[in-house]
């Protein structure tokens, strides 16, 4: 599986005490959706999947990514910045 970079990172809110994850690379992605993804059976959840494995562009990915959250109402913030 492809480790690239998201251009920018993702920060997605999750039930728990840590309370949020920061989701910088396609590795990350794909980790994160088979983690707490419940059924991994979406169409938008299968889309997202194929693009964080595949050797294509990690924008790609991360829009994939995004919409798979969006779909599953999951909440996320892409205004973080990192240095």
């Amino acid at each position: 599986m492809d480790a690239k970079k998201f251009r920018a990172p993702v920060v997605v809110y999750i039930a728990g005490p840590l309370g949020f994850v920061l989701i910088e690379s396609m590795q990350q992605a794909s980790d994160f959706l088979f983690d707490h993804w419940l059924g991994n059976d979406s169409l938008a959840w299968t889309d997202a999947m194929r693009c964080c494995a595949e050797e294509g562009a990690a924008d790609d990915a991360s829009a994939a990514f995004l919409s798979a959250l969006k779909g599953a109402g999951i909440s996320y913030d892409r205004t973080v910045k990192i240095y």
